[in-house]
């Protein structure tokens, strides 16, 4: 945008000096410079009323006006885009602070969820172990007495023991529950993740 203010620039004093030099030339050239001075002493001799006094005017004005207007129109615009582009500058930084912040609180998500992951695999674990540990206590206790035992328990613990038990001691004992309460035990088997199962 500024080589084309300049060209503009460049532009217009080269159409200025081409009209001096042809007004100039004119006026040397021709006669017309002997009728025109006769006309300037006719009215230096002349008097001038107050009433009517002949208007002063640039002879460049005419031919100059629709370049500088021109001129004018562009400069502003060019003032408009350098603050345009002034605003996009300052909204590019602030949302590319924006990205970075968002982009550091994924990341710390991200280890939040990592470490909430080990933690919970920890607690699956170990309950995992407390359930094998009760699953081979109730393996011992006769069928008759695990049977009431796990009819006292919630279906979610009752079925946690089931499955960590071999099928055949499961099998024995879940006979001597009550229907009702092995039907919700079976649903409750059925309805985890299968990444346990009953051992054989």
């Amino acid at each position: 945008m500024k080589k084309l203010i300049i060209a503009c620039n460049v532009l217009i004093l080269f159409i200025v000096l081409v009209k001096i030099a042809i007004v100039g030339g004119i006026v040397k050239n021709s006669e017309t410079a002997n009728s025109f001075l006769t006309v300037n002493e006719a009215a230096a001799d002349s008097p001038v009323t107050a009433d009517f006094a002949p208007p002063v005017r640039d002879v460049f004005e005419d031919s100059l006006s629709e370049e500088r207007k021109l001129l004018s129109s562009l400069m502003g615009k060019q003032k408009a885009l350098n603050e345009r582009e002034n605003f996009l500058q300052s909204e590019e930084r602030r949302l590319n602070l924006l990205r970075d912040e968002i982009l550091s609180k994924i990341d710390s998500l991200q280890e939040i969820e990592k470490r909430l992951t080990t933690l919970l695999e920890m607690v699956e674990e170990r309950d995992n172990r407390k359930y094998k540990s009760m699953a081979k206590l109730y393996e011992s206790v006769p069928p008759v007495r695990a049977g009431s035992m796990l009819e006292k328990l919630d279906t979610r613990t009752a079925a946690a023991i089931i499955m960590n038990m071999k099928s055949k001691k499961a099998g024995a004992i879940l006979g001597h529950v009550n229907p009702a309460k092995s039907v919700e035990i079976t649903r409750e088997i059925t309805g985890r993740v299968p990444s346990s199962r009953l051992t054989e």
